[in-house]
């Protein structure tokens, strides 16, 4: 396998240990001309130095203050180490064609903040003052009904819906804009979905994990049974078994001798499943993905409506099954599903393959909501740059955990720095703030909240800018069903394919559902459209959830974080993947800990390896490279602790304690992993294998041990604990955090737990994306969050 980084570096070394094709290369290319300059990276223009080192015959073109890109390489230096490679004085473009003087002001005011740049200004050539940008004060929630009155009267005005852009600095802003803005019936810009979102191809991914015993089967299984079944049956079958026990759910499904009579639609299901296992051994994976294609009619649906997204299902569908064909041709030795399998778990959990899109999906009408990384070289009338709060934007610096400096060849361009690594930060994202104004054409917005302001905005002399406050703000504007938005953009992708019957059918379907949302009773007939929208205004299932609640501090926390990951797990009972090796390792560590301690036993660090040896998995953790550096790192930080427990002994008067209380009507489970007692009091420990270490003030874990030991009667431990500890085993610095616990911080616990129990029994249960979501097994196949 070669990705876009190997490419480089296998050119790099071509051209630096092959003279006779680096001579080829500068004879064949005399003259080098490089648009985006201040884009490439310390290796591309190593490659360019030796191409043009003899002919020096190169010119570049770039823009210092558009250096936003670190994270891919690009370096703000790359202009100034240029000049020192082949010399010559760099000419200043500063003449701009695309914005008004006031904008352009705005941005040379913010830039000039950057302590490593030339000092360059740029000056319209359009011939327009044009208004001052505006700056509007307000908060989060002030600010995207805002953009809702504000977009809707310039769009009211004749102003088209492509020539209005928002501007966020993350995604989850973006995602906040484009939901505010569709729920306000103004279209947006339709994104395109991701390769491993579209609805056919996860149907086809969810065939092959199941028919194959791929690592995400149980999920696939689960999205099948609720297609073909529905998701009442998908539950109660999920629910018949614990939730921990690790056998796959269809060997299970299969060893019921009643479940066929119970869930007769299963059968078919089933019967297809069995016909593709049989058939496995015999055929290669490009063989099995165009049979399970035929004979699941996957593609007919799509091609019978042929809407735009149905192109777009097909043409990805049509892609997955050309790479099953070449991964086939490509590994003649072991071509099948389950090779295929491995490979496609790889690529999605890596960030998933391009999308093919139909040309019409350029041609979609609406506002532009997007990151700036995204528009860097577009231009719109009029921008938006909401947010402009502290840590929003610029967002905070964060040390780098993995690697702590560049190689040592690296470090000329770390010499002609004199200014820190979170200063770096800081000037590249003031960097993306002066590409997000000069984005604008005629009128720029800025929204920031009046405390926390963004340092960006503060910068900013008042005289250049027009201050307003967000006044008169309508918050109980009718908001649009999620169905509504649906369909209205339906037909804004039926407009731009020229599907003018789809759109008239699609017109229909949006007064239906806007009759049905009034509360008016509806009667659907049996054309296409009629039934596929009697299917969207049926309820969707709600599982029953018992009167009594049994969390734990890991539920409540998974709640917090996600709660429809709560509900795919505690719910419905759809078991995650059992082998991740983090996982796996993290349960070998406790268990060697657990025997470490065991009364009587000496506490040494022969022991201790040997009790590791005995306990490890062999074979868990994908691959034999991985498991060795897993090992090696579980002797480490193993081998520490014993010599840290050595030089202190602790009294161990609990280990692995599980226990079990009750508040009111919810029921409190947990294992504590070590109870000390000392002259001070009674102490709790809680181990932890991440790479990273937290306050113990914080820890959800450790409040609710604490609970436990507040109720309890227990002569050995009773009472609020002295102290509870986190032991962090990777950490060599600090590896104890601590806190003691008081009635009141309990108390706050005690309010969190009943506030998660009562969004529970209300069935509250949406998703919330972000960095977790890359983490979570459901990601791939079932949560909708993710799906197109």
């Amino acid at each position: 396998v070669v990705d876009y980084g190997d490419m480089i570096l296998q050119a790099y070394n071509l051209l630096k240990k092959n003279d006779t094709v680096l001579q080829a290369v500068q004879e064949k290319y005399q003259h080098v001309i490089i648009d985006e300059f201040q884009d490439n990276n310390f290796a591309l223009n190593e490659i360019i130095g030796l191409i043009a080192q003899n002919h020096r015959q190169i010119t570049v073109v770039g823009d210092e203050d558009q250096t936003i890109y670190s994270f891919r390489g690009a370096n703000s230096y790359n202009i100034s180490e240029f000049k020192k490679r082949f010399g010559g004085e760099p000419i200043a473009l500063e003449d701009n064609f695309r914005s008004t003087q006031s904008i352009l002001d705005l941005a040379n005011a913010s830039i000039k903040n950057n302590t490593e740049r030339e000092d360059t200004n740029l000056f319209s050539k359009n011939g327009k003052d044009g208004p001052k940008p505006k700056l509007t004060w307000g908060e989060k929630n002030e600010q995207l009904v805002f953009l809702n009155n504000r977009i809707s009267e310039l769009l009211n005005n004749g102003m088209d819906n492509k020539d209005i852009a928002v501007l966020c600095r993350t995604h989850s802003q973006v995602n906040a804009v484009a939901e505010a803005l569709l729920k306000s019936g103004i279209p947006v810009q339709a994104r395109i979905p991701k390769y491993f979102s579209i609805t056919a191809v996860l149907d086809l991914v969810s065939w092959c994990q199941v028919i194959a015993d791929g690592k995400f089967q149980d999920n696939a299984l689960f999205r099948l049974i609720e297609k073909r079944c529905g998701a009442e049956t998908a539950h109660i079958l999920f629910n018949k078994w614990q939730r921990r026990d690790e056998t796959p759910r269809l060997e299970l499904i299969n060893a019921g001798q009643t479940i066929i009579e119970e869930f007769p639609r299963l059968r078919e299901l089933l019967d297809d499943i069995k016909l593709f296992q049989n058939i496995i051994q015999k055929r290669s994976a490009g063989e099995m993905v165009w049979e399970i294609c035929i004979k699941t009619d996957l593609l007919r649906p799509y091609n019978h409506r042929y809407t735009l997204d149905d192109r777009l299902a097909m043409l990805n569908v049509g892609d997955f099954l050309k790479r099953a064909q070449n991964f086939s041709r490509r590994n003649p030795k072991d071509h099948g599903l389950s090779a295929f399998n491995i490979y496609v778990e790889a690529v999605m959990i890596s960030g998933g393959l391009q999308t093919i899109i139909p040309k019409e999906y350029k041609q979609l009408n609406g506002v532009r909501v997007s990151t700036i990384h995204s528009v860097k070289g577009g231009e719109y009338p009029i921008v938006f740059l909401p947010f402009l709060r502290s840590g929003s934007f610029p967002l905070n610096f964060r040390s780098r955990v993995m690697v702590s400096r560049p190689p040592d060849e690296w470090l000329s361009y770390e010499k002609s720095s004199h200014i820190t690594p979170k200063d770096h930060h800081l000037e590249e994202e003031r960097r993306l703030f002066y590409v997000a104004i000069t984005r604008a054409k005629e009128q720029l917005y800025l929204l920031a909240p009046r405390k926390a302001t963004s340092r960006f905005v503060k910068e900013l002399p008042e005289n250049i800018m027009e201050e307003t406050v967000m006044q008169d703000i309508n918050t109980n504007k009718k908001s649009y069903s999620d169905l509504r938005i649906k369909y209205e953009q339906k037909i804004q992708k039926a407009m731009a394919s020229e599907q003018f019957d789809k759109v008239h059918d699609l017109a229909n379907a949006l007064e239906v559902i806007h009759h049905s949302e009034d509360g008016d009773d509806l009667e659907l007939g049996s054309s296409d459209w009629e039934k596929e929208l009697a299917q969207e205004l049926e309820q969707d299932f709600e599982p029953n959830i018992n009167g009594r609640l049994y969390l734990s501090a890991s539920a409540i926390e998974t709640y917090e974080q996600c709660p429809l990951k709560y509900r795919f797990g505690r719910i419905d009972g759809i078991p995650q993947t059992a082998s991740k090796p983090q996982l796996v390792f993290g349960n070998i560590i406790h268990v060697v800990l657990q025997r470490f301690h065991e009364p009587g036993k000496e506490l040494t660090r022969d022991r201790i390896v040997k009790l590791l040896e005995e306990e490890w998995k062999k074979g868990e953790f994908d691959y034999t490279v991985r498991e060795e550096k897993f090992f090696d790192q579980g002797q480490e930080m193993l081998s520490r602790y014993a010599e840290l427990m050595n030089d202190n002994p602790p009294n161990v008067i609990a280990r692995e304690e599980r226990f079990s209380f009750d508040l009111d009507d919810i029921t409190i489970n947990g294992a504590i992993d070590r109870i000390d007692k000392d002259e001070n009091g009674v102490h709790i420990v809680d181990y932890k294998t991440s790479k990273s270490s937290t306050p113990a003030k914080s820890n959800l874990q450790l409040a609710v041990y604490s609970m436990y030991l507040k109720q309890s009667d227990s002569e050995k431990f009773g009472g609020i604990p002295t102290s509870a500890s986190l032991h962090f085993l990777r950490d060599e610095e600090k590896p104890i955090r601590s806190h003691s616990f008081t009635a009141d911080d309990l108390e706050k616990t005690e309010e969190k737990i009943n506030k998660v129990a009562s969004s529970v029994r209300r069935k509250e249960f949406n998703e919330k994306t972000g960095k977790h979501c890359d983490w979570c097994d459901y990601k791939h196949l079932i949560c909708p969050a993710w799906e197109n």
